[in-house]
């Protein structure tokens, strides 16, 4: 299983929206709260030096969160969902100064602002899925500020799942959004395709990726990147997994294709390289760290891994 593919939360949305059910959670024993800013996430670590070292999510209890932040209003919670008898929210700091505070009532540990895709290499799969949510819902809030119909100030309502227009005349809501991209291992006969960005670390190289556009099937979407990317026609398109990708908000929907023809022509110029490895090739460059592969959470490295380890 890779990253944010844990059992889903039960995020009971047939009845977040309303306060009988919210209410009597905030008080619960087996409530926590995970204080998140702009996409960043409130962790703890000891100032022991013989301690571990690295930050764990702060999840608090009610009393301890009312401890550190004072007095809260609702608006600034999230509802994640329910996971074995556990009910999780976010509480949304509105400020960095915010976590200032709560380190001066919490001397015993240093608090820190983590960013999710250094802290989910560390962390057990259940909690990278609710911090994947966390951090996903967050930069949802963050960016829809502002009615897109009518320019006027939003404000978040329904346990966090709905931002409802403040102008009277107005009142749109606006939900959630997950952009959808595709991912693909593109294969001609006993070789893979893997490709570069200038941006990307040194001797990273990857499959083949790119956003769902307006109007396109996933299978289309696949076909036209590679093309776009690599000028290969695609045959053979076919659906592998998926894996929720909160960089910010993406879904990467998985797929493995067959190229027609191998002559490699960077069209758009997205990338600075492409080329065709086989598994000899590609796995004596990985250890000669001649080339280095995705995380080994991602559904990149798990497309490129089971191409590798297919009829081994």
């Amino acid at each position: 299983m890779f990253a944010f593919q844990n059992t889903p939360l039960n995020r009971h949305g047939e009845v977040r929206h309303t306060e009988e059910f919210i209410k009597p959670l905030l008080e619960l024993p087996n409530t926590f709260f995970l204080p998140v800013h702009q996409q960043s996430i409130v962790c703890a670590r000891s100032k022991n030096p013989d301690v571990d070292q690295n930050g764990q999510p702060l999840w608090l209890q009610s009393q301890e969160l009312k401890q550190l932040i004072g007095s809260y209003q609702e608006k600034h919670l999230i509802y994640l969902g329910e996971s074995d008898s556990k009910h999780y929210f976010t509480f949304r700091l509105k400020s960095p100064d915010s976590l200032q505070h709560m380190a001066q009532l919490r001397p015993e540990a240093v608090l820190e602002l983590c960013g999710l895709r250094e802290l989910f290499k560390q962390l057990p799969p259940e909690q990278a899925h609710l911090c994947s949510v966390a951090v996903a819902m967050e930069h949802w809030h963050n960016t829809h500020q502002y009615c897109g119909f009518c320019g006027h100030e939003t404000y978040s309502n329904q346990a966090g799942f709905v931002r409802n227009c403040s102008n009277q005349d107005c009142q749109k809501q606006h939900f959630p959004r997950t952009d959808s991209a595709v991912i693909c291992a593109i294969t001609y006969q006993d070789k893979i395709l893997l490709g570069r960005q200038t941006s990307w670390p040194e001797k990273r190289y990857s499959v083949i990726a790119g956003f769902v556009e307006p109007g396109e099937t996933l299978e289309q979407a696949v076909a036209r990147e590679g093309y776009e990317e690599t000028g290969l026609r695609l045959k053979s398109i076919e659906y592998y997994r998926s894996q929720p990708w909160p960089f910010p908000q993406s879904l990467m929907v998985g797929f493995t294709a067959e190229a027609v023809s191998p002559e490699i022509k960077l069209l758009d110029r997205e990338l600075e390289e492409a080329r065709w490895f086989s598994r000899e090739a590609l796995t004596a460059a990985v250890e000669a760290e001649e080339l280095v592969l995705p995380f080994k959470f991602s559904i990149s490295r798990e497309l490129i891994n089971q191409w590798l380890n297919k009829n081994s």
